[in-house]
């Protein structure tokens, strides 16, 4: 697999074993010693799309990682991935290729990288829409990386381990989790999860992961679902890499479980999409109620609980009088009415 150095005025991708996922590794160019994480593989980055050669001369668009900064630059195309500094916030980056906006300025490359005064004034504070939109097109772009090496996994017909790293990395690049964040393989009373994510050192997610392209079932969640219901944990991801299944679990007399969302990258991401990966990266699970916001609305927006309301006698009588008003007919009981709506309408019978 491939991974990149930590140290971000090195920056290096190198080729480890699978094996080394995870594992303290020593950057071949700078000595920097890091976490081995997957990395895109840069003979196949370029491929993709998301970084097109550009004339030499050419301008094309840049911005600053820094999710709290995002400043947006113009320089010229032989410099991507040259070494800058964020004239806003400091933070030294490798200059990839961005979709331009209006908010650009230009940006000198030097040779080497020199300290640049933070800007004053002019700061206007984000509202946490603004904010979720800036790390939901991240997602985006994180997603626009692996796609190619989703389908080509799923065209080599790869098995569950070798779906598993493309899973790891899609936690960490797309998703946001740290390692620490990252458990595999757990096991408790005899309930079995392929992961468990954790915010802050709080247990919030299990998943239970298949092979890519392998179609997914509810009752393949049923190990995890029951991990999360001892353990507490209310949500359970279903994934095979390219489809991501969320279901809410809810525990009584019986394990239930409630299907909330489905991402499907075969056809690329939409907006609602990536916001589902926002809701359920590690900066979305950090913000309380986002995910159980969304659980309520879908609850009452269910058809039982439509078709409830309707039948209830307070708006049984308000549909009697406005039938009555619309029609004259005043021999309308409310009895009758409810089994018509009932028979006719809801055909419950």
């Amino acid at each position: 697999m491939w991974t990149k150095c930590t140290n971000d005025e090195c920056a290096a991708q190198f080729e480890v074993s699978n094996d080394k996922f995870g594992q303290i590794v020593t950057c071949e160019k700078c000595g920097n010693k890091f976490r081995a994480t997957f990395s895109i593989d840069p003979s196949k980055s370029e491929n993709t799309g998301t970084q097109t050669r550009k004339k030499s001369g050419s301008t094309i668009s840049t911005m600053c990682p820094n999710l709290e900064c995002g400043q947006k630059y113009k320089v010229k195309a032989d410099m991507i991935g040259s070494v800058a500094r964020c004239k806003k916030c400091n933070t030294v980056f490798n200059i990839e290729e961005y979709v331009e906006t209006e908010r650009e300025i230009t940006l000198e490359i030097e040779d080497k990288v020199i300290d640049a005064p933070q800007e004053e004034g002019n700061k206007k504070r984000q509202t946490a829409k603004e904010v979720m939109a800036k790390k939901m097109e991240r997602i985006s772009n994180e997603v626009d990386l692996i796609i190619p090496l989703l389908m080509d996994s799923l065209e080599k017909k790869e098995n569950e381990s070798d779906t598993r790293l493309l899973i790891d990395s899609m936690l960490q690049n797309i998703l946001g989790y740290d390692i620490a964040d990252i458990k595999t393989e757990q096991k408790i009373e005899g309930k079995r999860a392929d992961y468990v994510l954790s915010v802050k050192g709080k247990d919030c997610i299990v998943i239970e992961a298949k092979r890519t392209g392998m179609n997914l079932r509810e009752k393949q969640i049923f190990q995890a679902a029951a991990y999360g219901a001892f353990s507490g944990i209310k949500w359970v991801l279903l994934t095979n890499a390219l489809v991501w299944q969320l279901y809410r679990i809810s525990t009584g007399e019986k394990i239930e479980h409630n299907l909330i969302f489905t991402i499907d990258l075969l056809d690329g991401l939409d907006n609602e999409e990536a916001e589902y990966f926002y809701l359920i990266s590690k900066d979305g699970m950090s913000r309380k109620n986002l995910l159980d916001n969304l659980w309520q609305k879908i609850r009452a927006l269910s058809e039982d609980n439509i078709v409830d309301a309707i039948l209830s006698d307070g708006v049984i009588t308000k549909i009697r009088t406005a039938l009555i008003k619309q029609t004259g007919y005043k021999k309308i009981d409310n009895n009758d009415l409810r089994q018509h709506i009932e028979e006719k309408i809801f055909q419950l019978s």
